[in-house]
């Protein structure tokens, strides 16, 4: 398959999870005339989402599944709910001061923070994303500091506990952290028990720390968390959070931006 041919056939993907995830329910007729593609196409497509548990078919149609969709691949992730993703990093970005020293994680949500960050000065950006790491070094005069450990195929981003003695005596003035899950009880979660150390050890040193997270991710919790209340300052999402939990937060002195 082509390289052209897989991003159309992941742009779809993520496309009829969001209609899924919006309407509760789409048909094959709907599918068909919404990507102007072949009725066979649009059921090759329910089928693989089937078998990564994202749907589940019904007569002429697709509902949602029950598992997290965060096993899809990373650059189908990236497009979904996308807007809402830009969203929150140009806002993030925004809190960021010139001088700064800031750690951005590996995922989908932060790694939008990079296209917003051209006119800081001074910044010494820490991050395991070697996409995010390579767009900083090659369009700005921005310090690029790339975490250490084992490298995901999937996210193309270094993971596990980094290696804190080339820059533990450094002062991280604010840890950006997407999540795959956010809760009262459980703070923000991961679903990678790498990622999850990684952030954990990251948040431990941070004066600040900042949890990403658009609407799919409230209400969810994934593998294990790497930031309770007590730890998050500052949440950043694209709608309101639910009254019973904004009280909550607000209680924990935590801060709600909403892109």
């Amino acid at each position: 398959m082509s390289a052209r041919r897989k991003r159309f056939i992941e742009e779809r993907h993520a496309e009829i999870l969001k209609l899924v995830k919006d309407q509760e329910r789409v048909t094959v007729k709907e599918l068909r005339d919404r990507f102007s593609v072949s009725i066979s196409t649009v059921r090759g497509d329910l089928d693989d989402l089937e078998r990564m548990g994202m749907i589940r078919r019904t007569h002429g149609g697709a509902i949602a599944g029950e598992s997290d969709k965060s096993i899809l691949p990373f650059r189908t992730r990236r497009m979904y709910y996308g807007a809402a993703k830009k969203a929150i990093g140009e806002a993030a970005a925004s809190l960021i001061n010139d001088g700064e020293v800031i750690f951005i994680d590996g995922g989908t949500t932060a790694a939008e923070m990079r296209r917003f960050l051209g006119g800081k000065q001074g910044l010494t950006i820490i991050t395991p994303s070697v996409e995010v790491a390579y767009w900083l070094f090659a369009t700005s005069p921005i310090n690029v500091y790339l975490l250490n450990g084992f490298l995901d195929r999937d996210s193309f981003s270094t993971i596990g506990v980094p290696c804190l003695d080339a820059w533990q005596e450094k002062i991280i003035a604010k840890a950006f952290c997407g999540a795959a899950g956010f809760t009262l009880q459980d703070g923000l979660t991961d679903l990678h028990a790498g990622f999850v150390e990684q952030k954990r050890a990251i948040c431990d040193h941070a004066r600040s720390v900042i949890g990403l997270i658009d609407h799919s991710k409230v209400g969810v919790t994934s593998l294990a968390s790497f930031a309770g209340l007590d730890d998050i300052d500052i949440i950043v999402t694209d709608r309101a959070l639910p009254p019973e939990m904004m009280r909550a937060v607000e209680e924990h002195k935590i801060s709600v931006i909403e892109a």
